[in-house]
């Protein structure tokens, strides 16, 4: 089983959000997935079982969630239970740590994926770009979504809520991040916007760009984008452009300053793994956790 750091993992996601080249072609596999019942593939490439006409009486949908920010939100919709199995990243909630890993960034384990019995297999456009071709066989069943901003995590809690049967719990989540966005936009309409910049990786030195979540959360925040009129999300940038920016904050993903401006080391807030792991995933923590560090840490220079 191939495991991927949290930066090393950033450092794959920017590079696909980019299309600064294509992959190799050489997917790795999982190899030592769990596999808890069996079954056999129809020419359909539907999975069959003993127990799926008596799942389906019940009205219980069962998924394989591939996506760490996918599995989150059908967590949040408290749909844990209809998770039979994920990939290696989505380990939050706890409980997910416990479920059968049949996946990674790069390949799935079809072996162990066929012997499962589920009705869709949940992925995000983003960060299963190497896996979607691997799974021809299943595209009756494939779920595919976009989480590129709030709007279509909004989307999304509301698709996966339908899909579940947990549409109450849904629209729950959904007024909780609505309230949320309210609340940080009031009470920062009237302050002076701070000048910020986001470092999500310093080798090259990539910035928050105007077209990413996170410029977002800036403005949320009562900062302002000291890159925003850049249209990518996550531009290179020279250090010489960073400090004629001239930002009052930069907010680091990166967890130290060495690759960065000494003149701008004492500006610099380093948030925690999992304040970066909240901000670079699009989730509803993102909204108990990564967004209100960046707002603390633009708070803390006004």
């Amino acid at each position: 089983m191939i495991t991927v750091s949290l930066s090393r993992l950033r450092f794959l996601t920017i590079t696909m959000f980019l299309v600064l080249s294509p992959f190799s072609k050489g997917f790795a596999t999982v190899e030592d997935a769990v596999s808890p019942t069996s079954s056999v593939q129809t020419d359909t490439g539907k999975s069959v079982s003993a127990g799926q006409n008596k799942m389906e009486e019940s009205g219980s949908i069962k998924v394989v969630s591939f996506s760490p920010e996918i599995s989150e939100i059908v967590a949040s919709i408290d749909g844990t239970d209809n998770i039979v199995a994920t990939d290696i990243n989505s380990v939050y909630p706890e409980q997910l740590k416990k479920l059968p890993k049949v996946a990674d960034y790069y390949g799935v384990n079809l072996e162990a994926l066929s012997a499962l019995q589920f009705d869709n297999i949940l992925l995000s456009r983003d960060f299963n770009s190497l896996i979607i071709g691997k799974l021809t066989r299943y595209k009756n069943k494939l779920r595919i979504y976009s989480i590129t901003d709030s709007d279509e995590l909004l989307d999304t809690i509301r698709t996966l809520g339908q899909l579940l049967h947990r549409e109450e719990k849904a629209q729950q989540v959904i007024n909780d991040i609505k309230q949320k966005i309210g609340d940080l936009a009031a009470g920062h309409r009237s302050q002076k916007q701070i000048r910020t910049v986001l470092v999500i990786w310093d080798k090259p030195l990539l910035v928050v760009g105007g077209s990413a979540f996170l410029n977002r959360a800036v403005k949320l925040c009562g900062g302002i984008n000291i890159f925003e009129d850049l249209p990518i999300k996550f531009p290179a940038i020279s250090a010489e452009k960073l400090i004629k920016g001239k930002p009052d904050a930069v907010i680091s993903l990166v967890d130290n300053t060495e690759n960065l401006p000494k003149s701008l080391r004492s500006k610099t807030f380093i948030l925690t793994k999992e304040e970066q792991d909240t901000l670079m995933k699009i989730s509803p923590r993102s909204f108990d956790i990564g967004i209100p560090a960046v707002c603390k840490a633009i708070e803390s220079v006004r």
